[in-house]
C-alpha cells in the first residue's frame, strides 16, 4: 500500500470506530482480515495512525472547527493529524490527498484554511484530551496534578505487561525468555511477578511458547496489585473464595496463583460467554474454578451457593476509564448519564456480594476507573448501608503480601485508609481502586 493508501485506511477505520461499541483493537483486526493484500507493515502503520488520531481526538477535531457528533470525522482526524502530530506542511499533505489511485481526495478550500489557520489556543479539556465533563472531576479530585493525571492517562500509549505464572517457571526465567526472542523486558516495580515491554513495536506474545504453556498471562500491574492485595493467598488452606464479576478471568486467575491450588475459587459473571473464556486460560495456567453464570443476579439460591466465602472479591462493571490509555476510543463514548447509571449498579452488585461473605471474611471492591462516581462515592454508599461491614487498612493487606508486592511502603503511602487508587502518573498503571473491608456481624 502506499502512504496515501494508508492514510484513507485510517479515515475509514475512523469513521467505523464512531458507528459501533466495538474496540479500536477489533476493528483494526476485522480490517485485516477483510483486506489481505494489507502487509504486516500496512496494517501497522494503518493502526499507528488510528492511534494516534484516537489519543488525540479532542485537539485534531478542535483544530478542525468540528464537534463531537461532526460527520466525516475520519479523514478530519487524519489531515489534522498529519500537521499538528507529524508537522508535515501543508504541500507534503496535499501531495498525499492527491485523489488518484486509492489516496484521499484532495484538500477542499475550508480544509486548507484549517490546516493553514493551525489549532489556536484551545481550553484543557481539548489539550488533555479528556472528555469535557470528566474535567471538572479531575480537577476536584487530583487539585493541581489534574492535568499530569489527565495527559498521563490520555496521550501516551501504555507498556504490555505480563504476569508470570509462579506455580510453572519464575520471573528472572521468563525475562530471560523474553530476550531470546529479543525483546526488552524489565521487571514491573511492584508487582513480584510482573514484566513490563515497551508498547512498541508490539509483539504477538500469545504465538510464544512460553505464553501458550501457561507460564506468562498479559495482565497491567494495576490489575494485579488488585488481586494480590485482595490476599488470597494468605486465607486458611480450605478457603471459600468469590470472584463476584469475573469478566475476563485476569484475576480469577491471578487469585489462584496465590492460593496454589489450596480451597476453591467460584468465578461469577452475568454474561456466560466471559466465563466459557475463562476456561481455557485456567487450563493453560494449570488452575481450576468453579464456574457460575448468574442468569438473574437476584437469584437468590445462587447466592445461597456463594455464602460463607472468607474473601469475596468484587471488580465491579465501570466506566474503564483507568484503562483510557490502551483504549482511548472508549473515552468519547462516555456520559454523565452513564457514569450514574455504574455507580447505582456497583451499590446493588455490593449488596448483594456482601451477603456472600462469612463472618470475619473480606470484601475487596476493585474498579478500573478513576472516577470518584464509581470509587469514592460508591464505597461511601455501601459503608454508609453497612454497619455489619468495618474498614480493612490497606497497609494491612500490603505488608501480608509481601511475597508478591515489592515497595509496599510506596503504595502505603498513596493508601487513604482502607482505600487505595493508582493511577497512570502516581503508579505508572492503569488507573484502580481498590477498598477493603472484613465483616463483623
Amino acid at each position: 500500500m502506499t502512504p496515501a493508501a494508508r492514510l484513507q485506511a485510517a479515515a475509514d477505520i475512523l469513521d467505523q470506530l464512531s458507528g459501533t461499541r466495538a474496540t479500536a483493537e477489533a476493528v483494526l483486526k476485522q480490517w485485516g482480515q477483510v483486506n489481505r493484500y494489507a502487509g504486516s507493515k500496512d496494517r501497522r502503520a494503518i493502526a499507528d495512525r488510528v492511534y494516534r488520531c484516537l489519543r488525540g481526538r479532542q485537539r485534531l477535531l478542535w483544530a478542525m472547527e468540528l464537534g463531537e457528533k461532526s460527520p466525516g470525522q475520519g479523514r478530519a482526524l487524519v489531515l489534522a493529524s498529519l500537521s499538528l502530530i507529524d508537522g508535515l506542511p501543508i504541500e507534503e499533505i496535499d501531495a498525499l490527498f492527491s485523489g488518484g489511485g486509492y489516496a484521499p481526495k484532495p484538500l477542499t478550500a475550508q480544509e486548507r484554511e484549517r490546516l493553514v489557520a493551525g489549532e489556536g489556543e484551545a481550553p484543557a479539556w481539548v489539550t488533555t484530551g479528556l472528555p469535557e465533563f470528566v474535567v471538572s472531576r479531575f480537577e476536584h479530585q487530583f487539585g493541581k496534578d489534574w492535568t499530569a493525571e489527565a495527559t498521563a492517562l490520555m496521550l501516551p500509549r501504555a507498556p504490555i505487561d505480563l504476569r508470570v505464572n509462579s506455580a510453572k517457571t519464575t520471573r528472572d526465567a521468563m525475562i530471560a525468555a523474553l530476550e531470546a526472542e529479543g525483546l526488552a523486558p524489565q521487571p514491573t516495580p511492584f508487582s513480584k511477578y510482573g514484566i513490563r515491554l515497551a508498547a512498541e513495536p508490539p509483539p504477538n506474545l500469545a504465538k510464544l511458547d512460553i505464553y501458550q504453556s501457561g507460564q506468562i498471562e498479559i495482565q497491567d500491574e494495576g490489575s494485579q496489585l488488585a488481586a494480590f492485595i485482595a490476599g488470597a493467598g494468605l486465607l486458611p488452606g480450605a478457603s471459600k473464595v468469590v470472584d463476584f464479576c469475573a469478566g475476563g478471568g485476569g484475576k480469577t486467575l491471578a487469585l489462584a496463583q496465590m492460593m496454589d491450588g489450596n480451597g476453591e475459587i467460584y468465578a461469577c459473571d452475568v454474561v456466560e460467554k466471559r466465563l466459557k473464556a475463562i476456561e481455557p486460560r485456567l487450563i493453560r495456567a494449570g488452575a481450576s474454578a468453579h464456574f457460575m453464570h448468574f442468569f438473574d443476579p437476584d437469584d437468590t439460591a445462587q447466592l445461597e451457593l456463594l455464602k460463607g466465602a472468607d474473601l469475596v472479591l468484587v471488580d465491579a462493571p465501570c466506566s474503564g476509564s483507568g484503562t483510557w490509555r490502551r483504549h482511548p476510543e472508549e473515552a468519547h463514548r462516555l456520559n454523565e448519564a452513564k457514569v450514574a447509571d455504574l455507580h447505582t449498579l456497583q451499590t446493588q452488585i455490593l449488596d448483594r456480594a456482601a451477603q456472600c461473605v462469612k463472618v470475619g471474611g473480606r470484601l475487596v471492591y476493585v474498579t478500573c476507573s478513576v472516577l470518584d462516581d464509581e470509587n469514592a462515592r460508591t464505597a461511601d454508599a455501601f459503608e454508609a448501608a453497612h454497619p455489619n461491614y468495618d474498614a480493612l487498612p490497606i497497609h494491612t493487606l500490603l505488608e501480608n503480601s509481601s511475597l508478591f508486592i515489592d515497595h509496599a511502603a510506596r503504595l502505603t503511602k498513596l493508601a487513604k485508609g482502607h482505600r487505595l487508587s493508582l493511577t497512570s502518573h502516581k503508579t505508572q498503571t492503569d488507573g484502580f481502586f481498590i477498598a477493603a473491608y472484613t465483616r463483623i456481624q
